[in-house]
């Protein structure tokens, strides 16, 4: 389990532990502060506690008795109870290019999506497994790694660790674009790779950089953990390569020559899809990486049998696996849904107000759903399944462009972030604390 830590040590690596408390400031919305409270006894009664204790369980109660179209019908009336809870501003002030939990989904089995319900104690704190690590956010943006609390502040998105590149650095060499996490016993680390060329794979437990992995000539544009295990990691860049690599080792194993903007791995390990820059998607199958050679392999596209077919007109710059078929997403703010084996298009999304928009989208660890952002600001949740529009999230002070969303792990929250530093989070609200708000709001308004 990781929870917050203190003032990191300090790095005598490329890589630079900062003092976490510098980058970030956070405050509530001011639509959604809750009423002040009368103080008074405590008493066992379930109104008197967190928030998160009186919510946990309201949405389930109404629905499980329920036929699977009512319960359908109500977990898409569950997302237009979201409302903004919290916003931080990184203190780089510059775009957030990537948001990720650390799910450990490797390493650690359990309920996911809207059938994940934590559990209290009698302090109100989340009681979980010591592989559970999905309270544990990272954001890339600017120079800087950032590592979150989300769950054990109250509502706050509370700053863990920050790292930065090397302070002779400017953004041009130096802005991360893309990370991922790797799990370790007692340790999380995180891979981050941009403008630098290198990927560095930081330690959370000891805030140092434990590996430095050469390589690519040009931008890192994407990184991908192996979905079975922990030591193998793929990225691709403008070089015209994707790599993977062996981390604890830090050797590329295989150097692939295409030209990708992403990649990502199928849930087997077995495949992985790379996504170009004219909108053509490519299936390779994984090499062996059972005593692979001491050299690193440099395999070609007409080397390999490779699927391919162009599925976008422009730039793919988002691919992910659901319910065994793919989810793509190009610049131009076209989601395409399509067979995995036939590669045929099963339905297309055309998100408003995403023309040109560099935006990564998430998909819900229950496969039912995906958040993606916009131009704009907001943030659009669908059904994957039937094609719906399930909510919009927006509010008066995001107008920025979202360069990333995400899920929690209980699809209670949504965070996304994008342009000038800003991180924002939507929170599940339940209709009793919505109409206790109500109810103050019109008592404020009557004096």
């Amino acid at each position: 389990m990781i929870t917050r830590s203190s003032v990191p040590k300090k790095s005598n690596t490329e890589l630079e532990s900062l003092t976490p408390y510098s980058t970030s400031d956070s405050f509530p919305d001011d639509e959604s502060i809750e009423p002040p409270k009368k103080r008074t006894r405590r008493k066992k009664d379930s109104t008197l506690t967190e928030e998160s204790i009186t919510t946990i369980d309201t949405f389930f109660t109404s629905t499980e008795k329920g036929t699977k179209s009512k319960k359908e019908k109500d977990e898409e009336q569950f997302f237009k109870n979201f409302r903004l809870r919290r916003i931080v501003k990184e203190n780089h002030g510059n775009v957030i290019n990537q948001l990720a939990f650390f799910f450990n989904l490797t390493n650690h089995e359990a309920p996911v999506g809207l059938e994940y319900k934590k559990v209290f104690n009698k302090l109100g704190h989340v009681e979980r497994n010591i592989h559970d690590s999905s309270n544990i956010l990272a954001s890339v943006g600017s120079i800087q790694a950032n590592i979150y609390d989300n769950e054990h502040c109250g509502d706050h998105l509370d700053i863990v660790s920050n790292f930065a590149v090397s302070e002779n650095v400017d953004l041009a060499s130096g802005e991360l674009l893309t990370c991922c996490w790797l799990h370790r016993d007692e340790d999380a680390l995180l891979a981050i790779a941009g403008n630098s060329r290198t990927i560095y794979i930081i330690s959370l437990a000891l805030s140092l950089t434990m590996k430095t992995l050469w390589g690519h000539t040009d931008v890192i544009t994407d990184i991908q953990k192996h979905p079975k295990d922990d030591q193998h990691i793929l990225s691709t860049a403008r070089d015209a390569t994707v790599r993977l690599w062996h981390v604890n080792r830090g050797t590329c194993l295989y150097v692939f020559e295409t030209r990708a903007s992403v990649i990502y791995w199928h849930p087997s390990g077995q495949t992985f899809l790379t996504g170009n820059y004219i909108g053509e998607i490519r299936i390779w199958e994984t090499p062996s990486l059972i005593n692979p050679s001491e050299d690193t392999l440099h395999l070609f596209e007409d080397d390999l049998k490779t699927r391919f077919k162009k599925i976008h007109s422009v730039q793919i710059d988002c691919i992910r696996f659901v319910n065994g078929n793919v989810l793509s997403k190009s610049i131009n703010g076209k989601i395409e849904y399509w067979n995995y084996e036939t590669l045929e298009l099963i339905k297309s999304f055309v998100i408003k107000n995403s023309s040109n928009n560099r935006s990564r989208f998430d998909v819900s660890l229950d496969e039912k759903y995906f958040c993606v952002g916009t131009s704009n600001g907001t943030i659009h949740i669908y059904n994957v399944l039937s094609g719906k529009l399930v909510t919009e999230l927006r509010h008066r002070r995001s107008t920025k462009a979202v360069r990333c969303c995400v899920f929690s792990r209980d699809t209670k929250q949504v965070l996304a972030a994008g342009e000038e530093g800003y991180i924002w989070r939507y929170d599940y609200i339940s209709d009793e604390k919505l109409a206790e708000w109500a109810k103050w709001k019109q008592t404020k308004q009557d004096e």
